[in-house]
């Protein structure tokens, strides 16, 4: 927005090569051809001239040469009616540039519609489109205000509902749980190599004790069995 105009400023081009009536205070030898309907060379006093903004605002504004006449768009009727009718009055229609004409002249007259009709751009901004923009007839920097309530009130409501601002996790953050996990899948590998070592090694181990179990297990059932025989015998020789 052009709150501060610089010297590439399109807007602020537009808006400072509009005419603004001034009376001439004082006799400005050969400078007659500034007004249309002047006799001589030069500019008499009381005289009226339309001169760009761009030169008057250069001026103090008790300079002894001009008094700058704010137009009638800025006067006490006007300025009645935007008091009276804030939100309805169509400034667009008055000044495509009502604010930033206004602004320069604020020195000569002040004028605070802008304050009253924020109130109603902030409910437009938050209850209306971008399509609605055309039916409230805004001027430049209303147009530009209303679009700036829009894009802020989508984001705050975006924020409300978390939908723009999701946490993410930091790359530093990610390369640290990545080596974490190849660190740790290489351990479990190097612990299940090694448990398969132990069990191949130890497996006939197992297999050979089992044996030699059972076989000594036998040889004592064969042992009894053979003593409880010779006992049977013996005793029915007697």
């Amino acid at each position: 927005m052009n709150y501060f105009p610089n010297y590439y400023s399109i807007e602020d081009i537009f808006v400072t090569q509009e005419k603004v009536e001034c009376r001439v205070n004082t006799k400005l030898q050969r400078m007659g051809f500034l007004d249309s309907g002047a006799d001589t060379d030069d500019l008499e006093p009381g005289r009226t001239v339309n001169l760009p903004l761009w030169y008057i605002k250069e001026l103090k504004v008790n300079n002894a040469y001009f008094t700058v006449s704010v137009p009638e768009i800025y006067r006490n009727v006007h300025k009645a009616v935007c008091e009276a009718e804030t939100t309805h009055i169509e400034l667009g229609r008055l000044h495509p540039y009502f604010y930033e004409f206004g602004r320069y002249l604020t020195p000569y007259d002040r004028n605070h519609t802008l304050r009253q009709r924020v109130r109603h751009l902030l409910d437009i901004s938050k209850s209306d489109g971008q399509a609605a923009k055309a039916e409230h007839r805004l001027d430049n920097i209303e147009a530009k205000l209303h679009e700036a309530g829009v894009r802020t009130n989508s984001q705050y409501i975006e924020w409300l509902q978390m939908t723009g601002n999701k946490i993410r996790t930091s790359v530093l953050v990610e390369e640290h749980q990545k080596k974490r996990r190849r660190a740790d899948r290489s351990d479990d590998e190097g612990e299940t190599r090694h448990t398969k070592k132990v069990a191949s090694m130890s497996s006939p181990l197992a297999m050979y004790t089992r044996e030699s179990f059972s076989r000594m297990v036998l040889r004592m059932l064969r042992s009894e069995t053979n003593g409880v025989e010779n006992s049977i015998m013996n005793i029915s020789r007697k």
